[in-house]
């Protein structure tokens, strides 16, 4: 699947909108659809911007943003485990902080609580705590999340919510990797051709070449 940038985004709506013909001087621009395609992805991320306080200020950049990504799934892995496949690869922070939240999608108030590396296996040695008081806790190795409780037991047939510090979509070159699912790529295109499939076609073509002439009739002048 080729990956998602917002000139391929523009340049298929551009070419939805206008047939597959595109005009040589259309009245919607490059820049005008652009913007178009960031709204669509930030209403579809449903994107919030972070509350930074003194202890985050350092480590998370200017322009980052939080994005919401829903309905991931997740299988059995080992004994008493699960895990889930990160949906974008997120802003990569100290403490994995790009990886914000993570809960199951019908309860946002439930998160998981987060773990370094490696502080899942140490905490079996710590009999008072080891089952997280009953919480459920995650491990994030590159693109895959590792949660410390088989989830398909404890929630069968729920979907995971997640998350994710990414930069704001008016950050990101024209060429640049967005942080969406290649999946999302139609859906954002006829998002943006919906924006502009209303706008009145017109009804008739002037030649540029023929000069007007207030006293005759437009009609008149082309025929002759």
């Amino acid at each position: 699947m080729a990956v998602v940038t917002i000139y391929r985004l523009a340049e298929a709506a551009k070419n939805l909108i206008e047939g597959g013909n595109p005009a040589t001087a259309s009245s919607i621009g490059w820049g005008e659809l652009k913007i178009a395609c960031g709204q669509v992805i930030n209403q579809l991320l449903k994107t919030d911007y972070v509350s930074i306080n003194i202890k985050t200020k350092e480590v998370i950049p200017n322009g980052a943003v939080l994005g919401l990504y829903e309905g991931i799934t997740f299988t059995a892995y080992g004994t008493g485990k699960s895990k889930a496949t990160l949906p974008i690869k997120p802003l990569k922070l100290p403490r994995n902080m790009g990886v914000w939240s993570i809960f199951p999608t019908s309860n946002p108030d439930k998160e998981f609580l987060p773990l370094q590396m490696g502080q899942a296996s140490l905490l079996k040695s710590q009999t008072l705590i080891n089952d997280l008081l009953g919480q459920v806790g995650y491990e994030v190795f590159g693109g895959e999340v590792v949660f410390t409780k088989d989830l398909t037991q404890m929630i069968p047939g729920e979907t995971l919510s997640m998350r994710l510090m990414i930069m704001d979509i008016s950050q990101y070159g024209d060429y640049d990797i967005l942080p969406v699912p290649g999946e999302w790529e139609w859906q954002i295109i006829t998002e943006v051709y919906k924006m502009y499939s209303t706008q009145p076609i017109p009804d008739k073509l002037i030649d540029p070449t023929v000069k007007e002439n207030k006293n005759v009739p437009l009609k008149q002048q082309q025929q002759s």
